[in-house]
Protein backbone atom coordinates (compact mmCIF):
# COMPACT_ATOMS: atom_id res chain seq x y z
CA UNK A 1 0.00 0.00 0.00
CA UNK A 2 2.60 2.12 0.96
CA UNK A 3 4.41 1.41 -2.42
CA UNK A 4 1.36 2.32 -4.17
CA UNK A 5 0.98 5.52 -2.56
CA UNK A 6 4.34 6.39 -3.69
CA UNK A 7 3.88 5.46 -7.13
CA UNK A 8 0.91 7.93 -7.13
CA UNK A 9 2.53 10.57 -5.79
CA UNK A 10 5.65 10.39 -7.96
CA UNK A 11 3.29 9.87 -10.82
CA UNK A 12 1.23 13.21 -10.34
CA UNK A 13 4.62 15.45 -9.75
CA UNK A 14 5.94 14.24 -13.41
CA UNK A 15 2.72 14.67 -14.57
CA UNK A 16 3.14 18.14 -13.77
CA UNK A 17 6.43 17.80 -14.68
CA UNK A 18 5.53 16.66 -17.85
CA UNK A 19 2.54 19.39 -18.71
CA UNK A 20 4.50 22.28 -18.06
CA UNK A 21 7.01 20.83 -21.03
CA UNK A 22 4.40 20.05 -23.81
CA UNK A 23 2.75 23.91 -22.81
CA UNK A 24 6.18 25.08 -23.34
CA UNK A 25 7.26 25.95 -27.13
CA UNK A 26 10.27 23.99 -27.54
CA UNK A 27 12.62 24.32 -30.64
CA UNK A 28 13.56 20.82 -32.17
CA UNK A 29 17.45 20.08 -33.07
CA UNK A 30 18.42 19.32 -36.62
CA UNK A 31 21.46 18.13 -37.82
CA UNK A 32 23.58 19.49 -40.47
CA UNK A 33 26.60 18.15 -41.47
CA UNK A 34 29.55 20.51 -43.44
CA UNK A 35 28.93 18.04 -46.83
CA UNK A 36 25.77 19.91 -47.27
CA UNK A 37 24.53 20.80 -51.28
CA UNK A 38 25.08 24.63 -49.76
CA UNK A 39 28.58 24.25 -48.99
CA UNK A 40 29.37 22.95 -51.95
CA UNK A 41 27.33 24.96 -53.80
CA UNK A 42 30.18 27.89 -52.86
CA UNK A 43 32.70 26.09 -54.83
CA UNK A 44 31.02 26.49 -58.31
CA UNK A 45 30.15 29.73 -59.90
CA UNK A 46 26.73 31.74 -59.38
CA UNK A 47 23.60 31.13 -61.66
CA UNK A 48 24.18 34.31 -64.28
CA UNK A 49 20.51 34.38 -64.92
CA UNK A 50 20.38 34.57 -61.52
CA UNK A 51 22.78 37.02 -60.89
CA UNK A 52 20.79 39.16 -63.16
CA UNK A 53 17.30 38.38 -61.03
CA UNK A 54 19.53 39.83 -57.65
CA UNK A 55 21.11 42.74 -59.51
CA UNK A 56 17.74 44.07 -60.58
CA UNK A 57 16.72 44.20 -56.85
CA UNK A 58 20.19 44.99 -55.44
CA UNK A 59 20.34 48.06 -53.58
CA UNK A 60 23.15 49.37 -51.52
CA UNK A 61 24.03 52.64 -49.45
CA UNK A 62 26.85 53.11 -51.82
CA UNK A 63 26.97 51.14 -54.81
CA UNK A 64 24.46 53.12 -57.93
CA UNK A 65 22.16 50.49 -59.41
CA UNK A 66 23.51 48.63 -62.79
CA UNK A 67 21.87 46.30 -65.48
CA UNK A 68 23.77 43.25 -66.20
CA UNK A 69 24.03 41.99 -69.34
CA UNK A 70 27.00 39.01 -69.87
CA UNK A 71 26.88 39.28 -73.61
CA UNK A 72 28.41 42.40 -73.47
CA UNK A 73 32.00 43.70 -71.63
CA UNK A 74 31.38 43.93 -67.99
CA UNK A 75 32.04 47.77 -66.62
CA UNK A 76 33.53 48.65 -63.64
CA UNK A 77 30.66 49.50 -61.90
CA UNK A 78 29.07 46.01 -62.98
CA UNK A 79 31.59 43.71 -61.68
CA UNK A 80 31.64 45.72 -58.13
CA UNK A 81 27.75 44.82 -57.73
CA UNK A 82 28.82 41.39 -58.78
CA UNK A 83 31.48 41.43 -56.31
CA UNK A 84 29.00 42.22 -53.40
CA UNK A 85 26.64 39.85 -54.10
CA UNK A 86 28.63 36.95 -54.98
CA UNK A 87 31.49 36.89 -53.02
CA UNK A 88 31.95 33.89 -50.70
CA UNK A 89 33.71 35.65 -48.12
CA UNK A 90 30.69 38.76 -48.01
CA UNK A 91 28.07 36.13 -48.55
CA UNK A 92 29.57 34.36 -45.02
CA UNK A 93 30.19 37.98 -43.49
CA UNK A 94 26.66 38.27 -43.84
CA UNK A 95 25.55 35.42 -41.70
CA UNK A 96 26.49 37.59 -39.13
CA UNK A 97 23.62 40.04 -39.01
CA UNK A 98 21.36 37.10 -38.47
CA UNK A 99 23.10 36.42 -35.55
CA UNK A 100 22.68 39.71 -34.44
CA UNK A 101 19.32 40.12 -35.24
CA UNK A 102 18.70 36.54 -33.35
CA UNK A 103 20.34 38.77 -30.57
CA UNK A 104 17.79 41.94 -30.74
CA UNK A 105 14.95 38.96 -30.43
CA UNK A 106 16.67 37.61 -27.29
CA UNK A 107 16.92 41.07 -25.66
CA UNK A 108 13.11 41.56 -25.94
CA UNK A 109 12.56 37.92 -24.26
CA UNK A 110 11.49 38.32 -20.29
CA UNK A 111 13.13 35.64 -18.24
CA UNK A 112 11.04 32.12 -17.41
CA UNK A 113 9.20 31.97 -14.21
CA UNK A 114 10.89 28.76 -11.85
CA UNK A 115 8.38 26.24 -10.57
CA UNK A 116 9.66 24.11 -7.74
CA UNK A 117 7.35 21.03 -6.14
CA UNK A 118 8.49 18.59 -3.30
CA UNK A 119 6.40 15.92 -1.68
CA UNK A 120 7.27 14.40 1.65
CA UNK A 121 5.61 10.66 1.80
CA UNK A 122 5.19 9.82 5.96
CA UNK A 123 6.90 6.42 6.57
CA UNK A 124 6.85 6.22 10.30
CA UNK A 125 4.81 6.29 12.59
CA UNK A 126 1.37 5.14 11.04
CA UNK A 127 -2.07 5.40 11.67
CA UNK A 128 -0.98 8.59 13.55
CA UNK A 129 -3.63 11.14 11.62
CA UNK A 130 -0.76 12.51 9.51
CA UNK A 131 -0.64 13.28 6.04
CA UNK A 132 1.80 13.77 3.76
CA UNK A 133 3.18 17.26 2.90
CA UNK A 134 3.95 18.65 0.00
CA UNK A 135 5.60 21.87 -0.68
CA UNK A 136 5.62 24.47 -4.11
CA UNK A 137 6.72 27.71 -5.64
CA UNK A 138 6.28 29.94 -8.39
CA UNK A 139 9.76 32.51 -8.36
CA UNK A 140 9.63 35.44 -11.00
CA UNK A 141 12.81 37.15 -11.63
CA UNK A 142 9.95 40.26 -13.61
CA UNK A 143 11.12 43.11 -11.15
CA UNK A 144 14.62 42.38 -12.02
CA UNK A 145 14.44 42.40 -15.10
CA UNK A 146 12.11 44.81 -16.15
CA UNK A 147 14.93 47.15 -15.34
CA UNK A 148 17.91 46.29 -17.21
CA UNK A 149 15.58 45.33 -19.95
CA UNK A 150 15.39 48.71 -21.79
CA UNK A 151 19.13 49.12 -21.70
CA UNK A 152 19.29 45.26 -22.71
CA UNK A 153 17.59 45.96 -26.07
CA UNK A 154 19.41 49.05 -26.56
CA UNK A 155 22.85 46.74 -26.38
CA UNK A 156 21.10 44.35 -28.57
CA UNK A 157 19.86 47.02 -31.50
CA UNK A 158 23.35 49.30 -31.12
CA UNK A 159 25.18 46.16 -31.48
CA UNK A 160 23.38 44.85 -34.71
CA UNK A 161 23.38 48.13 -36.42
CA UNK A 162 27.21 48.07 -35.95
CA UNK A 163 27.09 44.86 -37.68
CA UNK A 164 25.26 45.26 -40.37
CA UNK A 165 27.37 48.65 -41.18
CA UNK A 166 30.86 46.48 -40.71
CA UNK A 167 29.44 44.78 -43.36
CA UNK A 168 28.53 47.21 -45.53
CA UNK A 169 31.90 48.46 -45.71
CA UNK A 170 33.04 45.52 -46.10
CA UNK A 171 31.12 45.39 -48.63
CA UNK A 172 32.21 48.60 -50.27
CA UNK A 173 35.73 46.93 -49.62
CA UNK A 174 35.13 44.53 -51.60
CA UNK A 175 33.38 46.27 -54.87
CA UNK A 176 36.36 49.17 -54.73
CA UNK A 177 38.57 46.16 -54.85
CA UNK A 178 36.58 44.90 -58.08
CA UNK A 179 36.92 48.14 -59.57
CA UNK A 180 40.46 48.17 -59.36
CA UNK A 181 40.90 45.07 -61.03
CA UNK A 182 38.57 45.96 -63.56
CA UNK A 183 40.63 48.52 -64.43
CA UNK A 184 43.89 47.15 -63.97
CA UNK A 185 43.39 44.32 -66.35
CA UNK A 186 42.82 45.71 -69.52
CA UNK A 187 45.36 48.16 -69.06
CA UNK A 188 48.00 44.94 -68.43
CA UNK A 189 46.36 43.29 -71.23
CA UNK A 190 47.64 46.28 -73.65
CA UNK A 191 50.66 46.60 -71.58
CA UNK A 192 51.52 42.69 -72.50
CA UNK A 193 50.51 42.85 -76.22
CA UNK A 194 53.20 45.97 -76.46
CA UNK A 195 55.65 43.76 -74.81
CA UNK A 196 55.14 41.10 -76.76
CA UNK A 197 55.08 43.49 -79.78
CA UNK A 198 58.72 44.77 -78.79
CA UNK A 199 59.73 41.15 -77.78
CA UNK A 200 58.80 40.62 -81.40
CA UNK A 201 60.87 43.73 -82.76
CA UNK A 202 64.28 42.38 -80.47
CA UNK A 203 63.73 38.65 -81.94
CA UNK A 204 64.04 39.94 -85.44
CA UNK A 205 66.72 42.35 -85.29
CA UNK A 206 68.74 39.51 -83.17
CA UNK A 207 67.97 36.96 -86.53
CA UNK A 208 69.14 39.89 -88.35
CA UNK A 209 72.40 40.57 -86.59
CA UNK A 210 73.68 36.87 -86.44
CA UNK A 211 72.97 36.18 -89.91
CA UNK A 212 74.93 39.56 -90.37
CA UNK A 213 77.69 38.32 -87.99
CA UNK A 214 77.85 34.95 -89.73
CA UNK A 215 78.60 36.64 -92.88
CA UNK A 216 81.76 38.66 -91.00
CA UNK A 217 79.88 41.83 -91.61
CA UNK A 218 78.86 42.27 -87.93
CA UNK A 219 81.53 42.09 -84.59
CA UNK A 220 81.04 39.70 -81.78
CA UNK A 221 79.87 42.34 -78.93
CA UNK A 222 77.48 43.64 -81.44
CA UNK A 223 76.15 39.98 -81.53
CA UNK A 224 75.73 39.90 -77.83
CA UNK A 225 73.90 43.36 -77.04
CA UNK A 226 71.49 42.35 -79.83
CA UNK A 227 70.91 38.98 -77.81
CA UNK A 228 70.46 40.75 -74.19
CA UNK A 229 68.33 42.89 -75.83
CA UNK A 230 66.23 40.14 -76.92
CA UNK A 231 66.89 38.10 -74.01
CA UNK A 232 65.25 41.21 -71.80
CA UNK A 233 62.54 42.11 -73.71
CA UNK A 234 61.10 38.38 -73.40
CA UNK A 235 61.45 38.66 -70.08
CA UNK A 236 59.34 41.77 -69.89
CA UNK A 237 56.38 40.06 -72.15
CA UNK A 238 56.02 36.81 -70.15
CA UNK A 239 56.19 39.06 -66.97
CA UNK A 240 53.18 41.40 -68.31
CA UNK A 241 50.94 38.28 -69.17
CA UNK A 242 51.86 36.80 -66.21
CA UNK A 243 50.32 39.41 -64.37
CA UNK A 244 47.00 39.88 -66.83
CA UNK A 245 46.96 36.54 -65.82
CA UNK A 246 47.18 37.31 -62.18
CA UNK A 247 44.53 39.53 -62.15
CA UNK A 248 42.24 37.69 -64.17
CA UNK A 249 42.37 34.90 -61.50
CA UNK A 250 42.47 37.48 -58.44
CA UNK A 251 39.07 39.21 -60.37
CA UNK A 252 37.28 35.85 -60.69
CA UNK A 253 37.94 34.99 -56.98
CA UNK A 254 36.60 38.49 -55.90
CA UNK A 255 33.10 37.77 -57.66
CA UNK A 256 32.87 34.92 -56.70
CA UNK A 257 33.45 32.78 -60.17
CA UNK A 258 35.62 29.50 -60.84
CA UNK A 259 39.00 29.65 -61.52
CA UNK A 260 38.89 28.85 -65.06
CA UNK A 261 35.33 31.04 -65.78
CA UNK A 262 36.26 33.31 -68.69
CA UNK A 263 34.94 37.25 -68.12
CA UNK A 264 34.17 39.50 -70.67
CA UNK A 265 35.58 42.80 -68.82
CA UNK A 266 35.02 46.48 -70.72
CA UNK A 267 37.99 48.08 -72.15
CA UNK A 268 40.19 51.01 -70.23
CA UNK A 269 38.39 54.23 -70.21
CA UNK A 270 40.64 57.27 -70.79
CA UNK A 271 40.95 59.12 -67.72
CA UNK A 272 39.78 62.97 -67.31
CA UNK A 273 41.33 65.69 -66.64
CA UNK A 274 43.10 65.96 -63.35
CA UNK A 275 42.18 68.29 -60.81
CA UNK A 276 43.53 68.14 -57.55
CA UNK A 277 41.22 68.11 -54.85
CA UNK A 278 41.63 69.06 -51.32
CA UNK A 279 42.47 67.05 -49.03
CA UNK A 280 40.58 68.55 -45.73
CA UNK A 281 37.83 68.72 -47.48
CA UNK A 282 37.93 65.03 -48.86
CA UNK A 283 38.42 64.23 -45.21
CA UNK A 284 35.80 66.22 -43.68
CA UNK A 285 33.13 64.16 -46.58
CA UNK A 286 35.17 61.26 -45.04
CA UNK A 287 34.39 61.60 -41.69
CA UNK A 288 30.61 61.57 -42.80
CA UNK A 289 30.20 58.83 -45.57
CA UNK A 290 32.45 56.19 -44.29
CA UNK A 291 30.44 53.38 -42.91
CA UNK A 292 33.39 51.86 -40.64
CA UNK A 293 33.27 55.04 -39.04
CA UNK A 294 30.12 54.90 -38.46
CA UNK A 295 30.27 51.14 -37.59
CA UNK A 296 32.51 52.67 -34.65
CA UNK A 297 29.81 55.25 -33.84
CA UNK A 298 27.47 52.24 -33.26
CA UNK A 299 29.78 50.31 -31.92
CA UNK A 300 30.86 52.89 -29.34
CA UNK A 301 26.88 53.47 -28.61
CA UNK A 302 26.46 50.17 -27.67
CA UNK A 303 29.26 50.15 -24.82
CA UNK A 304 27.40 53.61 -23.81
CA UNK A 305 24.63 51.11 -22.82
CA UNK A 306 26.50 48.64 -21.64
CA UNK A 307 28.03 50.72 -19.03
CA UNK A 308 24.58 51.99 -18.13
CA UNK A 309 23.96 48.13 -17.33
CA UNK A 310 27.05 47.82 -15.49
CA UNK A 311 25.76 51.00 -13.17
CA UNK A 312 22.33 49.45 -13.22
CA UNK A 313 24.03 46.40 -11.71
CA UNK A 314 25.20 47.96 -8.60
CA UNK A 315 21.76 47.98 -7.19
CA UNK A 316 19.53 44.72 -5.07
CA UNK A 317 18.08 42.64 -8.15
CA UNK A 318 14.81 41.54 -6.81
CA UNK A 319 13.42 38.08 -7.16
CA UNK A 320 9.60 37.59 -6.01
CA UNK A 321 8.32 33.76 -4.66
CA UNK A 322 5.04 33.00 -3.65
CA UNK A 323 5.24 29.61 -1.88
CA UNK A 324 2.10 27.09 -1.37
CA UNK A 325 2.78 23.90 1.35
CA UNK A 326 1.21 21.73 3.49
CA UNK A 327 2.91 19.94 6.61
CA UNK A 328 2.01 16.30 7.90
CA UNK A 329 -0.62 17.34 10.40
CA UNK A 330 -2.58 19.01 7.66
CA UNK A 331 -1.63 22.60 8.60
CA UNK A 332 -2.01 24.25 4.98
CA UNK A 333 0.44 27.47 4.20
CA UNK A 334 0.70 30.43 1.51
CA UNK A 335 2.79 33.30 1.35
CA UNK A 336 5.28 35.28 -0.37
CA UNK A 337 9.16 36.20 -0.26
CA UNK A 338 11.35 38.32 -1.45
CA UNK A 339 14.99 37.93 -2.52
CA UNK A 340 17.53 40.66 -3.29
CA UNK A 341 21.12 41.10 -3.29
CA UNK A 342 22.96 43.15 -0.31
CA UNK A 343 25.30 45.56 -2.08
CA UNK A 344 28.20 45.29 0.78
CA UNK A 345 31.42 44.49 -1.40
CA UNK A 346 30.65 43.78 -4.47
CA UNK A 347 28.51 46.12 -5.73
CA UNK A 348 29.36 45.21 -9.20
CA UNK A 349 32.26 47.33 -9.43
CA UNK A 350 34.54 44.80 -11.28
CA UNK A 351 31.92 45.06 -14.63
CA UNK A 352 31.58 48.95 -13.94
CA UNK A 353 35.51 49.33 -14.14
CA UNK A 354 35.73 46.69 -17.19
CA UNK A 355 32.88 48.67 -18.97
CA UNK A 356 34.41 52.04 -18.19
CA UNK A 357 38.04 50.87 -19.89
CA UNK A 358 36.22 49.33 -22.85
CA UNK A 359 34.54 52.42 -23.40
CA UNK A 360 37.93 54.89 -23.29
CA UNK A 361 39.44 52.13 -25.82
CA UNK A 362 36.86 52.31 -27.99
CA UNK A 363 36.98 56.10 -28.05
CA UNK A 364 41.13 55.63 -28.49
CA UNK A 365 40.35 53.40 -31.67
CA UNK A 366 38.02 55.63 -33.29
CA UNK A 367 40.92 58.69 -32.56
CA UNK A 368 43.09 56.72 -34.27
CA UNK A 369 41.14 55.84 -37.25
CA UNK A 370 40.50 59.26 -37.81
CA UNK A 371 43.64 59.90 -37.57
CA UNK A 372 44.65 57.23 -39.81
CA UNK A 373 42.29 58.24 -42.88
CA UNK A 374 42.80 61.84 -42.87
CA UNK A 375 46.99 60.24 -43.33
CA UNK A 376 45.69 58.23 -45.88
CA UNK A 377 43.44 60.83 -47.95
CA UNK A 378 46.51 63.19 -47.88
CA UNK A 379 48.95 60.75 -49.11
CA UNK A 380 46.99 59.38 -51.91
CA UNK A 381 46.45 62.82 -52.89
CA UNK A 382 49.75 64.08 -53.32
CA UNK A 383 50.60 61.10 -55.07
CA UNK A 384 47.90 61.04 -57.56
CA UNK A 385 49.14 64.76 -58.08
CA UNK A 386 52.98 63.39 -58.42
CA UNK A 387 51.99 60.60 -61.04
CA UNK A 388 49.63 62.52 -62.41
CA UNK A 389 52.09 64.99 -63.71
CA UNK A 390 54.42 62.40 -64.84
CA UNK A 391 51.20 60.99 -66.50
CA UNK A 392 50.61 64.16 -68.59
CA UNK A 393 54.43 64.84 -69.24
CA UNK A 394 54.79 61.63 -71.00
CA UNK A 395 51.40 62.02 -72.67
CA UNK A 396 53.04 65.11 -74.02
CA UNK A 397 56.42 63.39 -75.43
CA UNK A 398 54.30 60.15 -76.79
CA UNK A 399 53.18 61.30 -79.94
CA UNK A 400 55.95 63.10 -81.33
CA UNK A 401 58.00 60.36 -80.55
CA UNK A 402 55.79 57.76 -82.06
CA UNK A 403 55.59 60.24 -85.05
CA UNK A 404 59.57 60.18 -85.29
CA UNK A 405 59.09 56.12 -85.30
CA UNK A 406 57.15 56.23 -88.51
CA UNK A 407 59.06 58.31 -90.31
CA UNK A 408 62.11 55.85 -89.53
CA UNK A 409 60.02 52.80 -90.59
CA UNK A 410 58.96 54.85 -93.94
CA UNK A 411 62.43 56.22 -94.20
CA UNK A 412 63.91 52.72 -94.00
CA UNK A 413 61.52 51.71 -96.21
CA UNK A 414 62.95 53.64 -98.73
CA UNK A 415 66.19 52.57 -98.09
CA UNK A 416 67.05 56.33 -96.66
CA UNK A 417 68.63 54.81 -93.22
CA UNK A 418 69.40 51.61 -91.83
CA UNK A 419 66.29 48.91 -90.51
CA UNK A 420 68.38 48.26 -87.13
CA UNK A 421 68.28 52.25 -86.76
CA UNK A 422 64.27 52.17 -87.12
CA UNK A 423 63.94 49.24 -85.08
CA UNK A 424 65.45 51.04 -82.41
CA UNK A 425 63.68 53.75 -82.60
CA UNK A 426 59.82 51.63 -83.05
CA UNK A 427 61.23 49.70 -80.13
CA UNK A 428 61.98 53.66 -77.91
CA UNK A 429 58.29 54.71 -78.72
CA UNK A 430 56.96 51.14 -77.44
CA UNK A 431 58.94 51.25 -74.02
CA UNK A 432 57.24 55.29 -74.05
CA UNK A 433 53.93 53.25 -74.77
CA UNK A 434 54.62 51.05 -72.27
CA UNK A 435 55.38 53.73 -68.99
CA UNK A 436 52.85 55.51 -70.24
CA UNK A 437 50.48 52.70 -69.77
CA UNK A 438 52.35 51.87 -65.96
CA UNK A 439 51.65 55.25 -65.19
CA UNK A 440 48.05 55.55 -66.69
CA UNK A 441 47.49 52.23 -64.67
CA UNK A 442 48.74 53.62 -61.25
CA UNK A 443 46.79 56.89 -61.45
CA UNK A 444 43.75 54.97 -62.57
CA UNK A 445 43.93 52.66 -59.34
CA UNK A 446 44.68 55.43 -57.26
CA UNK A 447 41.64 57.36 -58.30
CA UNK A 448 39.50 54.22 -57.17
CA UNK A 449 41.77 53.73 -53.69
CA UNK A 450 41.07 57.60 -53.24
CA UNK A 451 37.03 57.10 -53.41
CA UNK A 452 37.71 54.13 -51.50
CA UNK A 453 39.41 55.96 -48.75
CA UNK A 454 37.13 59.10 -48.82
CA UNK A 455 33.78 56.25 -48.71
CA UNK A 456 31.34 57.71 -51.18
CA UNK A 457 31.00 56.78 -55.16
CA UNK A 458 33.31 59.02 -56.90
CA UNK A 459 33.52 58.98 -61.19
CA UNK A 460 35.92 56.44 -62.24
CA UNK A 461 37.92 58.91 -64.18
CA UNK A 462 37.68 62.05 -62.24
CA UNK A 463 37.45 62.76 -58.42
CA UNK A 464 36.51 65.84 -56.76
CA UNK A 465 35.89 67.15 -53.58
Amino acid sequence: MCIAHLHLGSARLGGLVLSALLLSACASFTSRPLDGADVNAVLASPDRAALVQQVAKFSHPRLAPVTLDFTKPLTADELAVIAVLANPDLRALRSRQRVADAQVFASGLLPDPQLSLGVDRVLSPQGQGLSDAFAGSLTLDLLGALVTRGVERQIAHTAAEQVRLDIAWQEWLTAGQARLLAIRLPRQRMAAQLARQAADVAEVALRRTLAMAARGDLKGDEVEARRIAASDASTRALAAERDAETSALELNRIVGLMPGEVLLVADASPLDEWRPPDPTALFAAARGARLDLQAFAAGYDSQQAALHRAVLGQYPRLSLTFNRARDTGSVQTFGPAVALDLPLWNRNRGAIAVAEATRERLRSEFAARLYQTRADIADLVATLNRNEQAREAVAAQLPGIERIADGFDAAARRGDVTVPLAESARASAIDKRLAYLALDQACAEQRVALAVAVGRPFPERSITP
